[in-house]
């Protein structure tokens, strides 16, 4: 048998998913998150992330991470992300276009991180243009990195601080988070919500969903 290391997006919906979508396709549900559905999911991901969450369920991750940033980013606001971010190379522009013209500002770094000196380096270099300048909105981070590295909970942790004092909302891009958790070893709370993470692209379609995401907000 032969193995397709083409894309995670290829392979089929995991057996377990479908049966439990097969499950709860009976009945009716009452529409707009008031239903049991949406308030189980609401409470899996308070449990699973041991802090209160909302979740957004939407179509693809590029949708979550639009729809993040556009909720935290105004139209002159800006996003600093790696050079090498999901966001930067592989989403056609979406959160550009789904925020009304918010800018990302790429920012160069050793496999695919960022670190805190550049992201601070980077907002106090687009600063000094008064009402002409982007204000500094988001630091976006993605988890694993294009480059297969992964954040470990200190970098995390540094780097949600450096952000936070510098007035930034952090987001994180789990495109294959379930991925860093099994390098990590460590409790999924403790590289997100505990480290200073606001919101979370949960990655589900890379691991056995069927066309679904979900967008976590602390």
């Amino acid at each position: 048998m032969s193995a397709n290391f083409r894309s995670d997006n290829e392979t089929p919906v995991a057996a377990a998913i479908m049966e439990a979508i097969l499950e709860a396709n009976h009945g009716t549900a009452w529409a707009y998150a008031d239903d049991e559905w949406s308030k189980k999911l609401d409470q899996a991901f308070s449990e699973l992330f041991r802090t209160e969450a909302t979740v957004l369920p939407v179509s693809t991750g590029t949708v979550a991470n639009s729809i993040a940033l556009a909720t935290v980013t105004p139209p002159w606001g800006s996003v600093i992300c790696h050079a090498g971010a999901h966001i930067q190379c592989d989403e056609s522009g979406a959160p550009e276009f789904f925020g009304h013209g918010l800018r990302l500002v790429p920012v160069e770094g050793k496999d695919g991180m960022l670190k805190p000196a550049d992201v601070e380096r980077t907002v106090h270099a687009n600063e000094g243009h008064g009402v002409h300048s982007y204000t500094a909105s988001a630091m976006s981070l993605t988890q694993a990195t294009e480059a297969g590295t992964v954040y470990t909970v200190d970098e995390v942790k540094a780097l949600c601080a450096s952000a936070h004092s510098l007035g930034l909302t952090t987001h994180m891009d789990g495109a294959r988070f379930a991925n860093a958790i099994a390098s990590l070893g460590c409790h999924p709370a403790e590289v997100t919500v505990e480290a200073g993470i606001d919101m979370l692209s949960f990655g589900a379609s890379k691991n056995g969903c069927m066309a679904a995401e979900a967008l976590v907000i602390f």
